[in-house]
C-alpha cells in the first residue's frame, strides 16, 4: 500500500511541477506582451509630441535670482555676438 501511496505523491508531484512551469511560461508571456504594449504606448506618444506646437509665453517670474539674470544676460550677449559674426560675413 505504502508503493502505491508513494507512486500517487509522485504523479501529484509532477503534475504539480509541470502546472507550476506552464504558468511560469504564460506569466513571461503576459509579462512580454504588456512590456511591448507599454513601449508602443510610449514611443506613440513620443512621436504625436512632435507635431504639438508649444507657444512660448514671455511672462517674467515675479522675482528672478541674481544668478539667473546674469546667466540670461550672458546667453543674450553671447547672442549679439554671434549675430554681428554672422552680419560681418
Amino acid at each position: 500500500m505504502s508503493g502505491n501511496a508513494t507512486h500517487h505523491r509522485l504523479r501529484k508531484w509532477r503534475l504539480r511541477r509541470r502546472l507550476l512551469r506552464w504558468g511560469m511560461i504564460l506569466f513571461i508571456y503576459v509579462l512580454g506582451a504588456m512590456t511591448t504594449l507599454g513601449i508602443r504606448e510610449l514611443l506613440d506618444s513620443v512621436s504625436e509630441s512632435k507635431f504639438i506646437r508649444y507657444e512660448p509665453v514671455d511672462v517674467p517670474p515675479p522675482s528672478v535670482s541674481p544668478r539667473h539674470e546674469r546667466e540670461r544676460e550672458e546667453y543674450e550677449r553671447r547672442d549679439r555676438v554671434v549675430l554681428e559674426n554672422e552680419k560681418e560675413k
